[in-house]
């Protein structure tokens, strides 16, 4: 499933580079508009029993649409989707929290790395099948939850940046999938 997920992430990845070449003089134009990037990195499960079964580090793509990065000192509205999973074992886990999040860049807009704030709520749906191993039970749902996060970061230009953030999941069936998310972010164009 990793290895289907990383195929679907990289073909995602050329069709959006590919659109850029087209559109890379129009959009530069464009002094406003919203970013479209995309994302890649490890998420850490925050609870033990969780890290048993899959381990310590899960994958985690995404795209995100920003305006941000440029305004310094300005709350602004972003979004973003992101798309966390694993398997091992014979247990599965796809969980795809979608939030609407305020964010502000801290620094000048010309300055080479701006620090930056965000925090989001939204909703979350959830693909799981797993065996718990304390008792043997097999749990395997689909479903909609809740999700909220906190995220600091570095922007390292206006394409690039690094970001750490805390996800908070709803529990469903006992198990507690909140966790840390490390991702870089490359924004691609402005649409």
């Amino acid at each position: 499933m990793a290895i289907r997920n990383l195929m679907v992430a990289g073909l995602a990845t050329i069709v959006c580079v590919s659109s850029v070449c087209a559109q890379e003089q129009n959009q530069e134009k464009k002094k406003g508009g919203n970013y479209f990037g995309v994302k890649g990195g490890l998420y850490l499960p925050s609870d033990g029993e969780i890290r048993d079964i899959f381990g310590s580090t899960i994958f985690v793509f995404g795209i995100s649409l920003d305006d941000f990065s440029k305004q310094a000192d300005k709350w602004r509205l972003t979004a973003d989707f992101d798309f966390i999973t694993g398997s091992k074992d014979g247990n599965k886990f796809f969980a795809a929290p979608v939030t609407a999040s305020i964010g502000r860049v801290f620094g000048k807009p010309d300055d080479s790395t701006r620090p930056y704030v965000r925090f989001g709520v939204g909703g979350a749906y959830f693909d799981y099948s797993i065996t718990r191993p304390s008792t043997g039970e097999r749990f395997s749902t689909k479903r909609f939850g809740f999700s909220a996060d906190a995220e600091v970061g570095v922007f390292l230009s206006d394409r690039v940046r690094l970001s750490a953030k805390y996800v908070l999941f709803s529990e469903v069936d006992d198990f507690n999938l909140s966790g840390i998310q490390l991702t870089a972010t490359f924004n691609l164009f402005k649409f």
